[in-house]
Order: C-alpha cells, then sequence, then structure tokens
C-alpha cells in the first residue's frame, strides 16, 4: 500500500496508528479513504516507547526512561508531564545503570530494580485528558491508571505541574476512565462508578453510581468461564448517556476460532505446541438508567459507532465521521497482561464487530502476528 505524509489537521474520521510493515516507523491508516499516512513528524523518538492513551487527538507515551509525555502528531509538538518518581506510590527512583531503576516504593520497606522496558510495561495502565491542551483557555488534566501490585489506582496532573497527585477513592482497581464534561468517569468491579469534578482545584467525588449488576452480565460469566476467557470493560458517554461495554476475549483461540485451553495447544506430532494467541470473541454493550437504577442491554448502537482499545473510549456518530459503520464496535488490543509474554504475537488482536449478527471482521489486511507498537485509536478533535 503506498503512503503519503499526513499534513491535515482537520481529519474528522478515526486514525489507526500503527507501524509500517516490518520497520520501526509509525504511520496512520484513515477510515476515510483506507489509505496509509506517513507521521509529519520525527519519528525517532517514538522508537522504544509504550503508547498508554490517546485523548483529544494526543496521544500519551511513556518515553524510552519510561516517563510520560504527550505527543501532538498532527503538529509534532511534545509536552514533557511530571516524571515516574513522583507517581503517587514512589518514594524514590535512582538509576543504577543505563536504563536500569532501583525503585524505593512507598508501601515497601526494600526497594527493586527494574529496566525501562519492564517499567514501561507495568507502570501506566490508561491515560486520558480532560479536555484539548490546544484550547486556548483549556485547564487541561491527564489522569492515569497507574499499577500498584497488580491493582489499578488513578493520579492526575495539571500540565505545567511537577508531580502526580492520586485520587483518593474506594474502588479497589479501576477498569477504565473517561472524561465527559470536565468530570471523570471511573469504572470499577460491580460496576460501579466514580465521579470525579475536574473543574475543581483539587477533583472532588460528586457521587458514586452502584447499580445491580445486569443480569446478562451475570449470565456470561458462565457462558465465558474465566479459565477460558478474560474480559475488559470500557465506560463511553453519547449525548449525555453512559454505556458500560464488556469484551470477552478468549485466552487461547485456534486459527479455527474455537477457544481452547492452554494444554490443548500441545500435540504429539510436534515438539512446538500450536501457536493459538488470545482474541476477541464476542461484546456486550449495557446503558445506564438512571430513573430505574439498573443497567439495560443494549441491542442495537443504530447509527453510532464504537471505538475500544487504549484508547479514551469514544461513541461516535457515523453522519459525521466518514468511513465508519454503524452499530460496529472498533477495537485495538489492550491486553497488557499478555502482550510481551510471546515472540510470536502481542498487539494483533483488532477488527471490527458487528452488534446486529455478533460477526468480526478484519480491520485490515495485516500479515504481522505481532505489532509492535500495538496500534492505537486516534480520534482528531
Amino acid at each position: 500500500m503506498e503512503l503519503f505524509k499526513i499534513s491535515c489537521s482537520n481529519v474528522s474520521s478515526p486514525l489507526l496508528m500503527l507501524p509500517i510493515q516490518q520497520e520501526t516507523n509509525v504511520c496512520l491508516f484513515t477510515l476515510t479513504n483506507k489509505m496509509q499516512y506517513r507521521f509529519d513528524v520525527d519519528i525517532e523518538e517514538l522508537q522504544d516507547c509504550r503508547f498508554v492513551g490517546s485523548s483529544h487527538g494526543w496521544l500519551i507515551l511513556l518515553n524510552q526512561k519510561a516517563d510520560p509525555i504527550l505527543l501532538n502528531i498532527f503538529t509534532g509538538f511534545c509536552h514533557q508531564l511530571p516524571g515516574k518518581e513522583t507517581f503517587p506510590h514512589i518514594h524514590a527512583i535512582r538509576e543504577v545503570e543505563n536504563e536500569v531503576f532501583e525503585i524505593h516504593y512507598k508501601s515497601w520497606d526494600y526497594s527493586v530494580s527494574h529496566s525501562s522496558k519492564t517499567l514501561r510495561q507495568l507502570s501506566v495502565v490508561k491515560a486520558v485528558l480532560s479536555e484539548n491542551p490546544s484550547s486556548c483557555d483549556a485547564d487541561c488534566k491527564a489522569i492515569i491508571m497507574y499499577n500498584v501490585l497488580c491493582k489499578s489506582k488513578l493520579a492526575f496532573c495539571r500540565l505545567g505541574d511537577c508531580e502526580w497527585t492520586g485520587f483518593d477513592g474506594g474502588i479497589e482497581s479501576y477498569h477504565d476512565i473517561v472524561c465527559n464534561n470536565n468530570m471523570l468517569y471511573a469504572l470499577g468491579a460491580g460496576p460501579s462508578v466514580e465521579i470525579w469534578d475536574l473543574s475543581e482545584s483539587t477533583p472532588s467525588m460528586k457521587m458514586i453510581i452502584q447499580v445491580p449488576s445486569p443480569r446478562k452480565l451475570t449470565e456470561s460469566h458462565q457462558i465465558y468461564p474465566s479459565d477460558l476467557y478474560s474480559s475488559q470493560w470500557y465506560l463511553a458517554f453519547s449525548s449525555g448517556e453512559m454505556f458500560l461495554v464488556v469484551r470477552y476475549i478468549g485466552e487461547f483461540v485456534r486459527f479455527d476460532g474455537v477457544v481452547v485451553y492452554e494444554g490443548d495447544t500441545l500435540t504429539d506430532h510436534s515438539s512446538q505446541p500450536l501457536i493459538c494467541p488470545y482474541r476477541t470473541v464476542k461484546f456486550h454493550v449495557y446503558k445506564l438508567d438512571f430513573d430505574q437504577k439498573l443497567w439495560l442491554p443494549v441491542q442495537s448502537l443504530n447509527d453510532y459507532a464504537l471505538f475500544v482499545g487504549g484508547n479514551h473510549t469514544e461513541l461516535l456518530p457515523v453522519k459525521e465521521h466518514p468511513g465508519c459503520k454503524g452499530n460496529a464496535i472498533y477495537f485495538t488490543d489492550d491486553y497488557w497482561d499478555r502482550m510481551d509474554e510471546d515472540y510470536s504475537y502481542g498487539g494483533h488482536d483488532m477488527g471490527i464487530f458487528n452488534l446486529e449478527d455478533g460477526s468480526i471482521e478484519p480491520l485490515l489486511d495485516f500479515d504481522q502476528e505481532r505489532i509492535e507498537p500495538p496500534p492505537f485509536w486516534i480520534v482528531p478533535n
């Protein structure tokens, strides 16, 4: 496929960021005309970085030393965020040798050492922005889900701050975060949702929504047992309505689509196990009925398309975003726990889920099983 320089900042439809075949470079794939465009910035700086979010047209990434930065792909402008040593759970970090760090955690009385690559993989789960930092009157805040002992906690900073400030929330571990109208919605188990006011100097929690788990979600635990499947939960907003999106991922999926146990990947005919990477098999969508205090199953998204993955979750009207299909979920790989466990796959789990019949079609022809860095949706402002 021919590649072109991207120079238009008025693109309205989501862009898919992905590597250029076997090269280390990065390009953008447009849904509007199914073309691939090269970055219009120096992509040398992106090598060895880990992308942890995209929001309001900006990328949030961890650089080579695992420090978070913002990058505007259209202008090439970078903004340094507070360093990793200011995360709420870290007491101090010292680089003991080239890109190897000794870390003192506040809750431990001893230190551990990690390479910068391990820090990039473990420290931040997801990041979003409260608004577009390019706006002249913006009071933009960056919010991160950071990892503490396999649990996700929240912290924020204003652009220009010197450190991250933790949220004092009650949820044990967070599944997703999304900003809407200067409010932060943080999703936890249950499902439960904390709502934080970001317009205040120190964000305060205004309320927590604790609604009984929908019956369909409870029944799905039997249909998709945890020893064969994992799940990812997302929040989305449209016209003031809140949606819960549940993604089911088969842990080991054969080439014919059958989900198998890990032991079934072993054969008597080869010394090597069958390659059965994880793969998304189903989505369920629910809408919150505030009056009845119920999560109601959604049968159709009508003329809307949903974009999920490492990005700020978006539910978009297709009439305003050319190239998008209605009643479809566009997904990319955000299974961070397993993405780096095998050299033959990772970053590969992407496609288009049709909510009407449950079918999944490939997003684009891509020969690689392992895609690094993993594809990311970028929704221009």
